[in-house]
């Protein structure tokens, strides 16, 4: 690979270290991946012509980090690449219109009081606030009854078993098993540690998951789907088996298995990174107080007392503002790749097939280039008169980009919205000697989870 760059670095794992390798190197250097090139790079013309006007040349993520899920987890829409991802694309697009998040909406907003609830509880108790802990059950009841219609009520119940069952799934998970690393690097034994069900997620929890949404299904055939109008409704009325989707692959149709591995991929991608988002801003409003007033005269002004509804919080542009620049200053994801699948020269630098593309999304986000004083939350930055000075391929980037985008991200966004106006209205979230000054990652995961749980206080606003 002839990469204008004087860094050949090797590198067996975790993406934090990876994206900052960018702070101190150039837009564009070069790592290995096991035994692979990866072009790590955040110039805005390679990034376009890889992630959208030649993304028929770069269209899956690098299999390394995807071939040692269990069957069928490995048969979601992270997990899967070629004419599978297309049509799994094609199918599930529909779920995320604006017309099914406003049908979310009741839903969503029943999570919300129960959250309201639970937090004036923590409050009135004294205690401080886990922020992962409570956004965490937030996030979960959230997916269960928008993705799959059932209710977990985690909220609150720090005993669910469900509740613990996901807590334990992240906790427990690597970037990488040992098996993933000899795979990558001699991709011929890959059956073999496939055949010996080496993973790197914990079986005891994903086994938990996957019968969790078999049930799911189970139910909703007995039933008939009478009035659902949720992700598990959409992918059954599209089932088929695999006979009749080999006949006609560009149906818009999903195997058993098939929904059962994009049920787990809505746990995996919807859990935890939404949790963290809700996570990061509390900590960042609690550490900048008068960000979080404004937000909350702006919350107060636009919609006043009325109940949050995709629409009226869609309206708030500061909140919009802020859940981005949280994003920014802590992207859920570190690092994304792409692989080529024929030789391409962009600028100049030519990318062997087999080769990967990465982004350093930690090290984008902090370059200043795009966001001065990288390192203070600014929401403003992102206000409509300002945000145009950032291209849109930074801005958009901790969704990822072009085709591969993350299909989830308007619920994401919006899920998130709805909580924050629910609890900034009502309590000030503020930094107590408990409150860490910088957040510190566990190391090992590809997620930026923190080391040590986030604690503030909470105060209940006067009426």
């Amino acid at each position: 690979m002839n990469a204008a760059t004087d860094a050949v670095l090797p590198w067996l794992g975790w993406a934090v270290p990876v994206s900052l390798l960018y702070v101190v190197l150039t837009l564009l250097y070069l790592i290995y991946f096991m035994r692979r090139p990866v072009l790590m790079t955040t110039d805005v013309d390679i990034l376009k012509e890889v992630f959208i006007k030649d993304f028929a040349n770069f269209p899956d993520r690098m299999s390394a980090f995807t071939r040692l899920q269990p069957y069928p987890m490995d048969q979601g829409l992270l997990m899967v690449g070629g004419d599978q991802w297309r049509r799994q694309r094609h199918t599930l697009t529909p779920t995320f219109s604006t017309s099914k998040l406003r049908a979310m909406g009741k839903f969503i907003t029943r999570c919300c009081h129960n959250l309201s609830t639970a937090m004036r509880k923590n409050t009135d108790e004294g205690k401080l606030l886990d922020v992962k802990q409570m956004y965490g059950s937030f996030t979960l009841d959230v997916i269960c009854g928008t993705a799959f219609g059932f209710e977990t009520n985690a909220l609150g119940h720090e005993d669910n078993v469900f509740l613990n069952n996901v807590k334990a799934l992240f906790a427990k998970a690597r970037a990488f098993h040992v098996a993933s690393v000899i795979t990558a690097i001699f991709p011929f034994t890959f059956p073999l540690f496939k055949w010996l069900g080496c993973t790197n997620l914990p079986k005891k929890e994903t086994s938990f998951i996957a019968e969790t949404i078999r049930s799911a299904i189970e139910n909703r055939r007995t039933t008939e789907g009478k009035g659902c109008v949720d992700l598990l409704q959409l992918m059954l009325d599209a089932e088929a088996t695999g006979t009749e989707i080999a006949a006609n692959p560009q149906e818009k149709r999903l195997t058993t298995d098939e929904i059962i591995g994009q049920g787990f991929t809505v746990f995996i991608a919807g859990y935890e990174t939404t949790a963290s988002t809700l996570q990061y801003l509390t900590y960042l409003l609690a550490l900048n107080p008068e960000k979080q007033e404004k937000l909350y005269r702006e919350i107060v002004d636009t919609i006043g007392n009325a109940e949050p509804t995709y629409d009226n919080v869609t309206s708030i542009k500061y909140l919009d503002s802020c859940v981005r620049e949280a994003l920014r200053c802590f992207p859920p994801v570190g690092l994304v790749l792409r692989t080529a699948i024929a030789e391409k020269t962009i600028k100049g630098v030519k990318i062997p097939a087999g080769a990967g593309v990465g982004v350093p999304i930690i090290g984008l986000m902090r370059d200043e280039e795009f966001f001065l004083e990288p390192d203070k939350f600014i929401p403003e930055r992102f206000d409509d008169e300002n945000k145009d000075a950032i291209p849109s391929m930074v801005r958009e980037m901790v969704f990822g980009a072009g085709p591969r985008q993350c299909l989830g991200m308007r619920l994401a966004l919006y899920e998130a919205k709805m909580a924050v106006v629910t609890v900034v209205r009502q309590f000030k979230f503020v930094k107590v000697p408990e409150t860490p000054e910088e957040v510190t990652f566990r190391a090992g995961v590809a997620l930026a989870m923190p080391a040590r749980p986030i604690l503030v206080g909470t105060q209940l606003r006067e009426a």
